[in-house]
């Protein structure tokens, strides 16, 4: 009987290897279709694996991967959940897990989860990136920015985790660090284009326009396609009053999303404007009552907007400009003085030359005879002194009285009253982290 019994455990043993053996080639054949995105395969695979072997805790983790990926995240809570239960020690179960619950934004569950795993795995980063931005969701940036700061002091070159750290020194007020933080993201990968986004915030929060509206169109680049980013390029043209590049950007966001009604006010609002710098110009104020008829359509749960399509339902009258001033007759000019002509110098006297002297004669060689007395020079004629300039009229002639010069116009009694609108884009929020780590 004992004999028998023995066979029996053996005998199951053996059946046991067989099925965990047969169950781990399915797991196998299931995690290459994962690879190859055949995620029915895949799935298929992993459950045949788990009916021969109900204990395998790796097949239930893949089930869970596969819905993952396919963005079924509450479908991979289940297979997590159950993979833990099996192998509770296991750090990359826990991982999986709190991306689900993360995904599903379910923050309670997935910091629980995440703590789990650093205690785990304390020196992994990319927990310690995500676990972050939960906390930064949950608005305890204390606990976000102790866990992004380890994640950088692990693994320094992480470009999410230096993205998210900006982030939290900005919604902390630390500007400076968060520029140097972005800068420090941009610096390991450049083409992150919501990092350029939150740097170019940051450096409007500065009044650092020049280098705000380089990052926005650095971001439009990466990411054309983002009404975003082209409505914030717009807020910062419109800082610095250039109003037709706004025009320009606000347009392209709404052919991007012709129902963005908060754009089509902005737009509206940068026409009233230039309305009411040039309001000869009407086709401007009939341009912004369109885009707000068009905001309506979207969004008609707004009185503000309705009351100023009432109020610039009408152009405004512009008065005439008044009537000139007679300009009064020109003073008479006193004649230009004559010309003082310097009287004429008088010729040198010319002296009538000298007959030929005969030449001494030489004495004897005794002594040189004396030089010849030379004549005394002769003094140069006195210059005879100018006429005097002619004298002045005693008093000018008084010039004729200019008349009066008419009264201008009365200006209009009140000026029109610039219209209460709203900005002419939206001011950006706070940063957001750029994104969970893998």
């Amino acid at each position: 009987m004992k004999r028998l019994g023995l066979m029996l455990i053996l005998g199951t043993a053996l059946a046991a290897g067989c099925n965990r053996e047969e169950a781990l080639r399915h797991y196998g054949l299931g995690h290459l279709a994962f690879a190859d995105g055949q995620y029915t395969e895949a799935i298929q695979e992993f459950q045949d694996a788990i009916e021969l072997d109900s204990g395998l805790a790796v097949a239930y983790a893949g089930v869970g991967d596969v819905f993952r990926e396919r963005g079924e995240l509450d479908k991979a809570i289940h297979p997590y959940q159950r993979a833990i239960e099996l192998m509770p020690y296991e750090f990359t179960y826990h991982y999986r897990l709190g991306r689900a619950y993360q995904g599903l934004h379910r923050d309670t569950e997935a910091a629980k989860t995440y703590e789990t795993a650093i205690h785990l795995d304390p020196d992994n980063a990319p927990v310690r990136v995500n676990v972050g931005v939960v906390y930064f969701r949950m608005g305890d940036l204390g606990k976000a920015r102790t866990h992004t700061e380890k994640a950088v002091e692990l693994e320094p070159t992480h470009g999410f985790a230096w993205s998210n750290l900006g982030a939290i020194y900005d919604a902390q007020g630390e500007i400076y660090r968060a520029i140097n933080a972005y800068q420090k993201s941009i610096a390991l990968d450049s083409n992150q284009a919501p990092v350029h986004v939150n740097l170019a915030t940051a450096y409007l929060r500065q009044g650092r326009l020049d280098k705000a509206i380089e990052e926005f169109k650095r971001a439009a680049e990466l990411d054309p396609n983002t009404p975003l980013i082209r409505k914030r390029l717009a807020y910062a043209y419109s800082k610095q009053k250039r109003y037709g590049a706004a025009i320009e950007q606000l347009q392209t966001a709404l052919e991007l999303d012709p129902k963005d009604w908060q754009c089509r006010n902005s737009l509206a609002a940068i026409y009233m404007i230039f309305y009411l710098h040039t309001p000869q110009q009407d086709r401007l104020r009939e341009q912004a009552l369109e885009e707000w008829h068009q905001s309506l359509e979207s969004n008609p749960d707004q009185p503000a907007v309705r009351d100023q399509i009432k109020k610039w339902a009408e152009p405004i009258e512009v008065p005439a400009p008044p009537e000139e001033p007679a300009k009064p007759p020109e003073e008479p000019k006193e004649p230009p003085a004559p010309p003082v002509v310097p009287p004429e110098m008088p010729a040198p006297p010319v002296e009538a030359p000298k007959p030929p002297v005969a030449p001494p004669e030489m004495p004897a060689p005794t002594e040189p005879p004396a030089p010849p007395e030379m004549p005394p020079p002769v003094a140069p004629p006195e210059m005879p002194a100018p006429p005097a300039p002619p004298e002045p009229p005693t008093e000018p002639p008084a010039p004729p009285e200019a008349p009066a010069p008419p009264a201008p116009a009365e200006p209009p009694t009140e000026p029109p009253a610039p219209p209460e609108m709203p900005p002419p884009v939206e001011p950006p929020p706070a940063p957001a982290p750029a994104g969970a780590a893998e």
